[in-house]
């Protein structure tokens, strides 16, 4: 799994889950601004702003509950440090799993190691 694959990334994080639950939260939010809109008589370019912010910050709220209900953050983890064994260790992509045991007590020879 690729962690810089953003396709990964919405699978990660809920999927289409978490995007209905962003959805409804920026619904509810926004629905909630435009009831007591009668009390602040602004202008449409300030009803406008205000109106997406809101939509946006219900969003947030709402992509948030759905990544901690629906979120994987265990394979998101997995995915980053994959990602940062693979750019420290580059030969390491073409070990297998039957390759390993000719490593047993071999001394590193990256540079990382040398302050021993």
């Amino acid at each position: 799994m690729s962690f810089f694959d953003l396709g990964n990334h919405f699978e990660l994080v809920g999927g289409v889950k978490t995007l209905a639950f962003a959805t409804v939260g920026g619904t509810i939010a926004l629905s909630y601004f435009f009831a007591g809109q009668a009390s602040r008589p602004y202008n449409f370019y300030v009803n406008l702003h205000m109106g997406f912010a809101r939509f946006m910050f219900g969003g947030a709220l709402g992509g948030a509950f759905g990544y901690l209900k629906f979120g994987d953050r265990q394979k998101l983890h997995n995915a980053w440090v994959a990602e940062r064994l693979r750019r420290r260790y580059p030969e390491s992509m073409h070990l297998g799993a039957k390759d390993l045991w000719q490593y047993k007590g071999v001394t590193a020879s990256h540079e990382f190691y040398k302050w021993r």
